[in-house]
């Protein structure tokens, strides 16, 4: 039997930064490879300009994030294919119109996942003879 545990530590009375820290973290936008934590970065600047309601070139990203624009399309990559980051007209921004919008969606995306896994879990069991 294998686990899978996504093992992060609660965060309390902290400041802005550091809960935004806890929230990349938590999506798993750095891992232990990113010692620069490139992704964090990238995603706090697409942050700020959302409040903005700005859009970000690559560029632009890279001169803010203080990274080399390989990295930021890198990043980007990841970040569109986690539908966290989206590009319209060569330019970024994220998909959600918050924070909580974020968090909300993958929440429902996870529940619908884990419908369809006890749908299919319950199929096989009764094919199966349990």
């Amino acid at each position: 039997m294998k686990t899978i545990t996504i093992s992060i530590e609660p965060i309390s009375e902290s400041n802005t930064n550091e809960e935004l820290y806890w929230i990349s973290q938590a999506l798993g936008l750095f891992n232990e490879r990113d010692k620069e934590k490139s992704c964090h970065r990238i995603f706090i600047q697409l942050v700020k300009a959302k409040k903005e309601s700005r859009f970000l070139s690559t560029q632009e990203l890279a001169d803010l994030s203080h990274l080399s624009r390989a990295t930021v399309l890198h990043h980007l990559g990841k970040l569109m294919e986690s539908n966290i980051a989206m590009e319209m007209n060569h330019k970024f921004v994220l998909v959600d119109p918050n924070m909580n919008s974020i968090i909300l969606r993958l929440k429902k995306e996870t529940e619908e996942f884990m419908d369809e896994m006890d749908r299919i879990s319950k199929k096989l069991d009764k094919e199966l003879g349990f």
